[in-house]
C-alpha cells in the first residue's frame, strides 16, 4: 500500500510561543485515548488511529528546533507514516530558523512532496505572550502568502488561554 497523506495541519507563531502547547490540546478529543484529558508528560507517541484505515502523525517539536533541513524533515515524516492514509500535525516557525526555511516555504515544500488534499495553517494569534500574526514577519503578509497557495486554508487562534482550542485543531481531522 502507498502513502496517501489527506491533511496537514501546522500550527505556526514564533519560538516559544505555545504551538506544542496548542497541539498537545487536541488531547481534548477523546479519540486520542485520554479521556479528554491533555496528557502532561513530556514525551507521548507520535503516531495515533482516527479510524479503522485513517493514522495520525502527530509531532511536537518544529524541524526549526531540532536543527533539521528540510530534507531531513521530509525523510522523518515519510519515515513516520511508511504507508495507507495519514493526516499529519505539527508546529512550524513563521520565519527561517537555522536549517528550516519560513513557513510559506515550508508549506509549499510539504505539499509538493505529500500532495495532502487540505492543508489547514493555524496561527497562534495572539501568542501567548499577546503577539499578534501581523508582527511575526514584519513587511510580509504571511496570511495572504499562504492563502495564494493551492488547497491551504488559514486561521488564527487565541493562543492565551491553554485548553480552549484543542477541538478545533481536532476537528479538522474528523472525517464523519
Amino acid at each position: 500500500m502507498t502513502l496517501h497523506l489527506e491533511r496537514a495541519l501546522f500550527v505556526v507563531a514564533p519560538r516559544n510561543s505555545g504551538k506544542s502547547t496548542a497541539l498537545r490540546s487536541v488531547f481534548l478529543d477523546r479519540r486520542f485515548g485520554t479521556k479528554g484529558v491533555i496528557p502532561l508528560t513530556k514525551k507521548i507517541p507520535d503516531n495515533y488511529y482516527l479510524s479503522n484505515e485513517r493514522r495520525l502523525y502527530l509531532r511536537l517539536t518544529s524541524p526549526h528546533e531540532l536543527g533539521e533541513t528540510p530534507k531531513e524533515f521530509i525523510a522523518k515524516t515519510k519515515k513516520k507514516t511508511v504507508s495507507g492514509r495519514w493526516c499529519f500535525a505539527g508546529p512550524f516557525h513563521p520565519n527561517a530558523f537555522k536549517k528550516m526555511p519560513d513557513v510559506v516555504k515550508s508549506v509549499k515544500l510539504f505539499i509538493h512532496t505529500f500532495n495532502p488534499e487540505r492543508v489547514r495553517i493555524a496561527f497562534l494569534s495572539p501568542t501567548h505572550h499577546g503577539q499578534e500574526v501581523n508582527t511575526f514577519s514584519p513587511g510580509r503578509d504571511l496570511t495572504k502568502e499562504l492563502l495564494a497557495i493551492s488547497r491551504v486554508e488559514v486561521l488564527c487562534l487565541d493562543g492565551r488561554h491553554k485548553d480552549k482550542n484543542g477541538l478545533l485543531l481536532a476537528d479538522f481531522f474528523d472525517f464523519t
